[in-house]
């Protein structure tokens, strides 16, 4: 598996987008963000430039590194790729866009990690949204996995009010993929 922060995989993308000449992608907000990934997954132009001609800090060299890499490996060599302090259903959309982009032959599965309170409390709507990407839920063969975290909600709101929160955003998220034709499958860190 591999596991990176999405504020990480935001700023890879903001590098692209502004090389090509397409503005500040951390300025846009969500609907933007999504209208514009999942055009990207579906658009067969190449996306990432050369890494000589990108002006990226070493944070997102390291990220589109990461993606380079996994497009060398086997599939059987990949788990899920896991997008800690997940936040939006764009969040999810850039990690498989930059695996698509990358060059990697079977994508990982995307598992956000839903891990503050607010965060939990948002994750069904987050999914919910992500499943209405057509581009997205059909890539994903009716499942999908969801990572949520206990220790910074429990920091939050507390073990008790954390682990309510926990067991209402897993009711909720199974209902958002009810709804969507997507089979959950939880994990919990």
């Amino acid at each position: 598996d591999i596991r990176q922060e999405s504020d990480r995989h935001s700023e890879a993308i903001d590098a692209i987008t502004r090389a090509l000449g397409l503005g500040r992608y951390l300025e846009w907000d969500e609907e933007a963000r999504i209208a514009w990934l999942s055009a990207e997954l579906v658009s067969p132009r190449p996306l990432i430039p050369d890494a000589g001609t990108l002006a990226a800090d070493e944070r997102v060299k390291e990220v589109l590194a990461t993606f380079a890499l996994l497009a060398t490996l086997p599939p059987e060599c990949l788990g899920a790729y896991c997008i800690s302090m997940a936040r939006s259903a764009s969040d999810v959309l850039a990690v498989r866009l930059l695996q698509v982009k990358s060059g990697v032959k079977s994508p990982m599965r995307v598992a956000p990690l839903f891990e503050t309170r607010e965060d939990l409390q948002n994750a069904p709507r987050v999914v919910a949204r992500l499943f209405s990407v057509a581009a997205y839920k059909g890539a994903i063969g009716g499942f999908h996995e969801v990572m949520l975290g206990y220790s910074d909600s429990s920091k939050d709101a507390g073990k008790f009010a954390s682990l309510w929160e926990l067991h209402v955003a897993m009711e909720k998220i199974l209902e958002a993929g009810r709804a969507a034709g997507v089979r959950i499958n939880f994990f919990h860190g």
